[in-house]
């Protein structure tokens, strides 16, 4: 029998932050969770139930996809540094909006918090 994992190990494995450039740019951010890439009405337990590629099938849908309530969510979730905000609330953090409006900026940090999202569960299931 193992022994229990102790809470620095723990706390290791439950990091979920990286470094990333985007855009030239250097960005803190971390993974988000799965219920952030749906809306109010996605059903995601049904789909579990009915198996592991419906519920694939229905991630990646809304993976390459998203909406602007999503974009948004897993912008202000997902990056950790620099702060970013939803209005002009906070002077020391970006409104994400601002970020919406760059492009090619906004897609560059969305596709990385995905795919560090997604590359941590490969690896743990």
């Amino acid at each position: 029998m193992n022994l229990p994992v102790s809470a620095t190990e723990l706390k290791d494995k439950l990091k979920k932050e990286k470094t990333v450039e985007v855009c030239s740019l250097a960005f803190k951010i971390r993974r988000v969770p799965l219920l952030f890439l749906g809306d109010e009405t996605a059903d995601f337990w049904s789909l579990a139930r009915q198996g592991k590629e419906a519920l694939a099938k229905r991630m990646n849908e809304l993976i390459a996809n998203p909406r602007l309530p999503q974009f948004r969510r897993v912008l202000l979730y997902g990056v950790l540094s620099p702060k970013i905000c939803v209005g002009d609330e906070d002077k020391n953090a970006v409104p994400v909006d601002d970020i919406l409006a760059e492009y090619p900026l906004a897609v560059g940090l969305y596709v990385e918090i995905i795919n560090f999202t997604l590359d941590a569960i490969t690896k743990e299931t």
